[in-house]
C-alpha cells in the first residue's frame, strides 16, 4: 500500500518489520546461489571456450563477443517484466523455472549448426535466466531480518562467483579435451539439477510472499503504478543503477576476455589460464558475504563501496605489470575481493531502498537495466580488440578507469544502513 502521508512511498507493513532470520533462511539463501551458480555457469562457458571455439567457428573477437553479449541481450529483455512473475507467482516457481529453461537452451547449443542459431539460443537462455536478481530479494525479504540482509546479499551472491570459479577451472580442460560443445552439454545439465532441487526445497512465507489481487480497480493499477515509479526514480536509485550497470559491465567484460588476455598476452596454456581464473575466482565465494558482514558490523554501505572501487581500479590496471603466475594469482584474487566490496554494498543500498511490496518489480527493472553493461561491454571491448590489433592494454586501462567513475556516482548516493540506537539512560 501507498501512503500519502509518507510521500507516495511504500508503507512498511507490520509483517515486514517482524521478519526473523532462521536456520531454514540459510537453506534457502543457498538454493538461491547455486541458482546462480549454473547459471554463471551456462553464461561463462562461452569465455572458457573462446580460444577453442572461435578459430573452429572462424569468428572474429567482436562476434565472439558477439555470442556473450547475446546471453544478457535477453537477460536484460527477461528482467523488465520478470519480477512481475516474481511478485504474482512466488520466488519458488520463478527461480525453479529460470534453470529449467536456462538448461534447456544451453543443452540444445552443441547441436546448432550456425553462428545465427547459436545466438538466438544465448538469447533464449538469458531471457530464462531473468528472475534470478528479483526472485533472491523477494526470498531475501521474506526469510532475513532487516539487520542480516547485507550478510544474505553477499551469501547469494557468492553464487556467480562459484559459477564462474567452475565455468572456468573445471570446464577448461573438458573443453580442451572433449571440445567446446561437450562444455555446453555440462553446463544444461546443471541447470536442470537445481531447477529440481529448488522447486522441491525452496519454500516461501506466505506472510512476505502473499500474492497481489489480479483483479484491481483502475484505481488501484494507478497506485501500483505510483508506488514502483516512486521508486525506480528515486535520485539514490537511478544512480546506484548507473553505477552497478558500469560495474557488471566491466567485470563481464573482463571475465569475457581474460582467459584469451591469458593465453595470447602472458602465454599460459589453456588450462593453466582456466585453472588460474578458478583459483582466484574461489575469492568470491566468501567475498561477498565477507563485504556483507563488514557492512553490516560497520553500519555503512557507501563506504565499503567506496574501499571496493578503489581497490578494483588498483588491482585491474596491475594487470598489465604482472607477468608471473604468482603475481597474477595474487592481483586476480584481490581484485575479486574488492570488487564484491563494490557490487554487494551497491546491491545492498538498492534492495534497501526498494524494500516493500514493489520490491520484485523494482529489483527485476533495476537489474535489467544494470545488466545492459553485459550487454555493452563485451562486444565493444572485442571491437576494440579487432581495431587495435589485439593491443589488450587498452581494453585493461578502459576498464581501471570505470571503476573511478563508478566510485565518483556513489557519492551522490544516499546510505540507507542505520546506526545504532542508543537505548535511553545508556552510558553514553
Amino acid at each position: 500500500m501507498v501512503s500519502a502521508q509518507n510521500g507516495g512511498k511504500p508503507a512498511e507493513t507490520k509483517s515486514q518489520q517482524e521478519v526473523v532470520t532462521t536456520w531454514y533462511s540459510w537453506v534457502v539463501a543457498s538454493l538461491c546461489l547455486l541458482t546462480y551458480a549454473v547459471s554463471f555457469i551456462s553464461r561463462n562457458v562461452w569465455s572458457t571456450a573462446i580460444p577453442k571455439a572461435a578459430p573452429e567457428l572462424n569468428l572474429s573477437m567482436a562476434a565472439a563477443g558477439g555470442l556473450m553479449t547475446a546471453y544478457y541481450v535477453g537477460y536484460v529483455l527477461s528482467n523488465f517484466f520478470s519480477g512481475f512473475f516474481v511478485d504474482s507467482l512466488g520466488p519458488r516457481k520463478t527461480l525453479a523455472a529460470a534453470s529449467l529453461l536456462t538448461g534447456f537452451f544451453t543443452l540444445l547449443i552443441p547441436f546448432a549448426k550456425s553462428y545465427s542459431a547459436i545466438f538466438l539460443l544465448r538469447v533464449g537462455a538469458g531471457i530464462a535466466s531473468g528472475p534470478l536478481f528479483s526472485g533472491g530479494v523477494k526470498f531475501q525479504h521474506t526469510w532475513f531480518s532487516p539487520k542480516s540482509r547485507a550478510t544474505a546479499m553477499g551469501f547469494i551472491m557468492s553464487g556467480p562467483a562459484l559459477g564462474t570459479m567452475i565455468a572456468s577451472g573445471v570446464f577448461a580442460p573438458i573443453i580442451n579435451s572433449k571440445g567446446w560443445r561437450a562444455g555446453f552439454s555440462y553446463a544444461g545439465l546443471a541447470c536442470l539439477i537445481i531447477a529440481i532441487a529448488t522447486f522441491l526445497f525452496a519454500k516461501e512465507r506466505s506472510l512476505i510472499t502473499a500474492k497481489p489481487k489480479t483483479d484491481k480497480t483502475a484505481e488501484e493499477k494507478a497506485e501500483d503504478r505510483k508506488g514502483l515509479l516512486s521508486v525506480l526514480f528515486k535520485k539514490s536509485f537511478v544512480l546506484g543503477t548507473i553505477a552497478q550497470m558500469l560495474g557488471i559491465g566491466a567485470n563481464q567484460g573482463f571475465t569475457t576476455w581474460s582467459i584469451l588476455y591469458l593465453t595470447q598476452v602472458k602465454g599460459f596454456s589453456l588450462t593453466s589460464a582456466g585453472a588460474l581464473m578458478a583459483i582466484t575466482s574461489s575469492a568470491g565465494l566468501f567475498s561477498s558475504t565477507l563485504s556483507g558482514i563488514v557492512s553490516d558490523l560497520l553500519k555503512t554501505r557507501k563506504k565499503t563501496a567506496y574501499v571496493g572501487a578503489i581497490g578494483t581500479f588498483i588491482f585491474t590496471l596491475s594487470l598489465l605489470y604482472s607477468n608471473t603466475y604468482s603475481s597474477l594469482l595474487i592481483i586476480l584474487f584481490l581484485r575479486i575481493i574488492l570488487g564484491a566490496f563494490l557490487g554487494n554494498s551497491v546491491n545492498t543500498l538498492q534492495a534497501d531502498t526498494a524494500a516493500g511490496p514493489y520490491a520484485g518489480r523494482a529489483m527485476g527493472i533495476y537489474n535489467g537495466v544494470c545488466q545492459l553493461g553485459s550487454v555493452i561491454f563485451p562486444v565493444v571491448l572485442g571491437f576494440i580488440l579487432d581495431q587495435s590489433g589485439g593491443d589488450f592494454s587498452i581494453v585493461i586501462k578502459a576498464l581501471a578507469a570505470t571503476y573511478v567513475v563508478i566510485g565518483l556516482v556513489i557519492i551522490g548516493m544516499t546510505e540507507t544502513a542505520k546506526p545504532a540506537v542508543k537505548k535511553q539512560g545508556a552510558a553514553v
